[in-house]
């Protein structure tokens, strides 16, 4: 009988402290109540075969743990005079299988295996299939032959990087050094050797490494050493960049390390650079890689972009850079050549600094472009720690805003709009980009509000929300959010009851002007002092006198200059607008027809826009194009940004993706019914 991961995990929390209650247990380890009575069930009935005390529990809860148990599992017991009573999990067993399969000198089977761990061949077995799941993840197979025995088959880089994250997470298990000696038989003098040669590492670096570091190592490099000598070298180096590593300090420093091995390939001394490189340093007196400048830029550049997210300026950023730059050093070749750390702490403390780690992490495309690859969670999550450290230190509080997100099933023209739209309208919220409902599902971003035009499954504030909504339906949407998140109550300013009223006792000559002015009054107004932008409407733009109907055009140039004539009389567009339009559209290319029926040509706006417009032309008899079919109207646009224009070109995809109002369109035969449908698409 063997002791399984969850009720291993039970038996140290309990030994660690016998006063923990049940409900505890049950919330560390998302435990229901009726498997952690199985455990201990199950543990008791394994402390009995073993002939020990079982352990019991008072009537209020508490467990009686007997001195007897508690001084066999006690870390102060002697290691070298005895054999270790801590009992490893399937999942450790599992992974010390792994590390003899990497270690070895010598072929193992089944007998090695069990006697080493002191449990049957079966149980072994069963250990093989849960190794062959760890190393799938590496690309890596775990195979046998009658006459090897049991061996990794894959490349041996990857065999490599699944050493080190073994022997890393084997440091974390109870009793390690003990059992590493026991089961790869790496002897204390062969420790103290390489520890002495570290020793010496350190001081060419001018460095010292963590205690944590200093130890992983000296066992990484005891079996290299192994390895090389058995001719199982590193044939895979091709995405190593060999002039970058020999140029550095640790490269030559690595040369301490090999002396001992007589002639080692210029791939291994790559490798053993990477580990130096790739060690976390307690404190270096100088950094001179001629890459560090460029590094150190990069992480200025993220950090000013955290600054402006977080609303925060960082108290002497020169010498917090440094530090950083310190960290970064040998976290640049971690991340480049992913061999990443996992810091066992990053979890429990980045709950302390929750409210700025999505800002971090929004903040560090500098370094990422940088390094050319993305930079993994653990990393980010240790950098969130580092620079929430120094802003509690220097005494800076963070100005915390709502995180929100827009979610929206239709293409990336509308949720660009969506989140452009509530950006502006709620400046008090930090936005991430928008998602497609997919991606919501799937990244889990911690968020406390999310707008989407579709209902979806959130547990987080979910408002139902327009594609495409009036300067009411915004106001009317910042009241409910403002009531339902903050609390406060505001009155919606109803621009057209005001309209009204004005009409009654006025004559007002240019309705729509004074609509706009007194929507921007009103909404700048609501928005605690932030201006917001006007949503300029498709009716706004295509007026009656930029209309034109033609019976026939001879040409898909001629039909451009048609259309474009009320913007360029108007001087909306210059002249060398029109000829960059026919430059850039010989023909109607299909990436700028909307639905099936209208063309929207148009350039840059510095080849000669003067302020945002757009015109219509309508062909009675329609357009023949190269692949038969005829095109009816052409919508000519004029933008000055990316932005102003979105609302009115995404009313006019509406009216294209409408097969019916296309139709409808196709028969009007004068200027007013044609704008009737565009103000009908402009609500």
């Amino acid at each position: 009988m063997y002791l399984d991961e969850r009720s291993n995990q039970l038996l140290k929390e309990v030994l660690g402290n016998p006063e923990i209650s049940n409900a505890k247990l049950e919330e560390k380890f998302q435990l229901s109540r009726r498997q952690v009575n199985y455990s201990f069930h199950k543990l008791n009935d394994w402390l009995e075969a073993n002939n020990y005390p079982k352990i019991k529990r008072t009537n209020s809860g508490k467990f009686i743990v007997s001195p007897v148990i508690i001084d066999i599992f006690s870390e102060n017991i002697n290691h070298s005079s005895r054999k270790s009573s801590y009992i490893p999990s399937e999942k450790e067993r599992a992974k010390f299988i792994l590390l003899m399969l990497v270690s070895s000198s010598e072929e193992l089977s089944l007998v090695h295996f069990s006697s080493a761990l002191d449990v049957s061949k079966n149980t072994i077995l069963r250990d093989l299939k849960c190794a062959q799941v760890i190393v799938e993840e590496y690309q890596l197979e775990i195979i046998y032959s009658r006459l090897y025995g049991y061996d990794l088959s894959g490349s041996e880089w990857n065999k490599r990087k699944l050493l080190v994250d073994l022997l890393q997470e084997a440091f974390r298990s109870y009793d390690s050094e003990w059992y590493l000696g026991k089961l790869l038989e790496i002897h204390t003098d062969e420790i103290e050797h390489l520890k002495r040669l570290m020793e010496k590492v350190e001081t060419r670096l001018y460095l010292k490494f963590s205690d944590e570091r200093m130890k992983l190592l000296q066992y990484v490099i005891a079996i290299l050493y192994r390895r090389i000598k058995r001719g199982k070298l590193v044939d895979d180096f091709y995405h190593i960049d060999y002039q970058k590593l020999s140029d550095t300090k640790e490269y030559e420093a690595a040369e301490i390390l090999v002396q001992d091995l007589g002639h080692v390939p210029q791939a291994e001394r790559l490798f053993i650079t990477l580990q130096l490189l790739a060690s976390n340093v307690l404190s270096s007196e100088f950094l001179t890689d001629r890459e560090v400048p460029q590094l150190k830029n990069a992480l200025r550049e993220s950090l000013e972009t955290f600054e402006r997210k977080a609303v925060v300026q960082l108290k002497d950023k020169e010498g917090f850079l440094d530090k950083l730059l310190l960290h970064m050093m040998p976290a640049y070749y971690r991340i480049k050549y992913q061999l990443t750390t996992n810091y066992s702490m990053v979890e429990k403390v980045s709950e302390e600094f929750e409210a700025i780690h999505y800002m971090v992490k929004d903040s560090l495309k500098p370094l990422e472009d940088y390094i050319n690859c993305k930079i993994p969670e653990n990393e980010i999550g240790f950098l969130t720690i580092l620079i929430g450290g120094h802003l509690i230190k220097s005494g800076e509080t963070i100005h915390t805003k709502k995180k929100a997100l827009v979610v929206c099933p239709n293409g990336v023209s509308i949720s660009k709009l969506m989140e452009n739209s509530l950006r502006d309208l709620f400046p008090e919220f930090y936005f991430y980009d928008a998602f497609s409902i997919r991606e919501f599902q799937e990244m889990n971003l911690e968020t406390d509000i999310v707008f989407s035009p579709v209902p979806i499954q959130t547990d987080k504030k979910l408002f139902m929300v327009n594609g495409v909504m009036t300067e009411y339906e915004k106001l009317q949407l910042r009241q409910r959010v403002m009531k339902e998140i903050f609390g406060l109550n505001s009155n919606v300013i109803n621009v057209h009851q005001i309209l009204n009223i004005i009409e009654k006792h006025a004559k007002v000559v240019e309705k729509q002007a004074l609509k706009n002015e007194l929507q921007e009054y009103f909404t700048s107004q609501s928005s605690n002092g932030q201006e917001q932008k006007v949503t300029i409407q498709l009716s706004d733009l295509i007026h009656l006198d930029n209309i034109i109907l033609k019976d026939y055009v001879e040409s898909w140039h001629e039909a451009i200059e048609i259309a474009a004539k009320p913007l360029l009389e108007k001087g909306v567009i210059t002249g060398s607008y029109v000829e960059e339009m026919k430059k850039q559209y010989p023909a109607a290319s299909p990436h700028i027809v909307l639905g099936r029926n209208i063309a929207i040509p148009h350039a840059s706006p510095e080849d000669g826009v003067n302020k945002v417009g757009m015109s219509l032309l309508k062909i009675e008899n329609g357009l023949t194009l190269e692949d038969g079919k005829k095109l009816h109207f052409i919508a000519v646009i004029a933008a000055v940004d990316k932005n102003q224009h979105l609302t009115a070109l995404l009313q006019l995809m509406k009216l294209a993706s409408s097969d019916e109002s296309i139709a409808i369109m196709q028969d009007y035969k004068s200027v007013k019914e044609i704008y009737d449908m565009i103000k009908f698409y402009s609500k």
